[in-house]
């Protein structure tokens, strides 16, 4: 092998598939790489250099091939035609699909594929893939098993962070408690009396979920409103009365 060939290692090939949804730097920062000049420095030692049109690390070698090259040169007609599509913003790739002939956007993933181009998030665009292709059929079963498992340690921290709070984003996405358990604050201060107008239909409403869930009607208020007010802008202030009771 050259000595300006390109190492792919696990490291390598991690770093190119996370620039394809991430900005350079972003991909340092989750690396735990002091910036992203440190991570430049480790792509060049495995002989790779960064394209700033494409966002993406590329070989030493083809260095040359790739400054000031549009990726649709060379690339055949309606490669060209998909590319050039999606260079309008917020493009619609149903559209674009249908337009070129295609019966959805995954038959022309597809076809993209087959011509080596890849649909980059960060660019909004399919660019030329990078690196070795592989034949996937012909790899061993535990290959393709560990090459998962490398794949979904990237999504594990996510994973986990959504596991441990569960119960919010069940309530985001029902609207209610996985327990059932309605909240009940013990809120300092002397009670006192508020009139306040609302519509008759939620007055009722408040009226009978009082009596079904054996709760008074000025619990249903405060809870109310001590959970608006911690949405929408008073978080802070709502933690200190609550400390303070």
């Amino acid at each position: 092998m050259s000595d300006n060939q390109p190492v792919y290692d696990d490291k390598v090939k991690k770093v190119l598939e996370m620039l394809k949804f991430k900005t350079r730097e972003e991909v340092a920062e989750e690396l735990e790489y002091k910036n992203w000049r440190s991570l430049d420095m480790f792509m060049r030692r495995k002989n790779f250099t960064y394209d700033s049109q494409e966002g993406q690390y590329i070989p030493v070698h083809t260095r040359v091939e790739k400054l000031n090259r549009d990726p649709k040169n060379y690339a055949p007609a309606k490669v060209v035609s998909i590319i050039t599509a999606f260079e309008e913003a917020d493009m619609d790739p149903m559209l674009v699909a249908k337009q070129e002939g295609f019966i959805d956007h995954k038959e022309m993933a597809e076809y993209m594929k087959n011509k080596s181009y890849e649909w980059n998030a960060y660019k909004n665009n399919y660019v030329k893939t990078v690196g070795k292709v592989e034949d996937v059929a012909d790899r061993p079963q535990e290959a393709i098993g560990k090459k998962m498992e490398e794949g979904i340690d990237e999504y594990l921290p996510f994973l986990r962070f959504l596991y441990e709070k569960r119960d919010e984003v069940y309530q985001l996405l029902s609207g209610t408690k996985e327990d059932g358990k309605i909240p009940r604050y013990a809120l300092p201060g002397l009670v006192r009396t508020k009139a306040i107008y609302m519509s008759d239909m939620i007055a009722k409403l408040a009226g009978e979920f009082s009596r079904e869930k054996n709760v008074t009607q000025r619990e249903i208020m405060e809870a109310a409103l001590v959970e608006y007010l911690q949405k929408y802008g008073f978080k802070r202030e709502i933690e200190a009365l609550l400390k303070n009771q």
